[in-house]
């Protein structure tokens, strides 16, 4: 957390007002009320769906390779610092964070009665399905061979499996699953005539996404 200290004039009164602004590596919403949720299933994408699987920013990505996983937010600043250690000495890296931590999680202690609540907040986790980006990257003169070795070391600190990708690669719908980019990008030609009122609608929302100035807003 960053503290900036504002002095302000009131008359001949001088109050001083402290700014709080959270640090970008600070994996936590602004909520000022932690609603308790259940703590639900990872979802399991079997209709092929590919949403948030592929590089919208940089040009090296994290991905997840395996089935679906529930990330802490510790988990995923300890993964974002050992990014950072890597990437910064040797040249200017970005790094875009694709995941927000915003289900909160209650513990009860061991040993306790049934009932009486879910129990006090504990840590914010976020559910990831197979084939979800975690984290992109792009720099000036940012080499393939250091990437890969900063997402490597980040692979390390989170569980289950991860792989690397670029822009090229296929996009992953599932564990054994992958679709081609172009035919994601473009989308399904299909003639208007066969299409419900509903289809077309949806089609249009599909076309709008990719255009330059919805672009900038997505997958944060």
């Amino acid at each position: 957390m960053f503290l900036n200290i504002q002095k302000v004039q009131l008359g001949k009164i001088s109050l001083s007002i402290r700014n709080i602004t959270r640090a970008k590596h600070e994996y936590a919403p602004r909520f000022n009320y932690q609603s308790k949720k259940q703590k639900g299933r990872v979802a399991v994408r079997t209709g092929g769906s590919v949403k948030g699987s592929t590089l919208q920013f940089g040009k090296y990505g994290l991905r997840l390779k395996s089935e679906g996983v529930r990330l802490a937010a510790i988990q995923l600043k300890e993964a974002d610092n050992a990014i950072m250690r890597y990437v910064r000495p040797l040249n200017n890296g970005q790094l875009w964070r694709r995941l927000v931590t915003d289900i909160a999680v209650c513990i009860k202690g061991n040993e306790t009665r049934m009932g009486k609540g879910k129990g006090a907040f504990d840590h914010w986790m976020a559910r990831v399905p197979t084939g979800k980006i975690i984290f992109e990257m792009d720099g000036d003169n940012l080499h393939e061979r250091v990437a890969r070795e900063a997402f490597r070391k980040a692979g390390t600190k989170l569980p289950g499996v991860y792989e690397f990708v670029t822009r090229e690669s296929p996009v992953r719908a599932g564990l054994h699953t992958f679709k081609d980019l172009e035919t994601v990008q473009k989308g399904i030609e299909v003639t208007a005539g066969s299409l419900s009122q509903r289809s077309k609608k949806k089609l249009v929302s599909i076309a709008k996404s990719k255009e330059p100035e919805y672009l900038l807003y997505r997958g944060r």
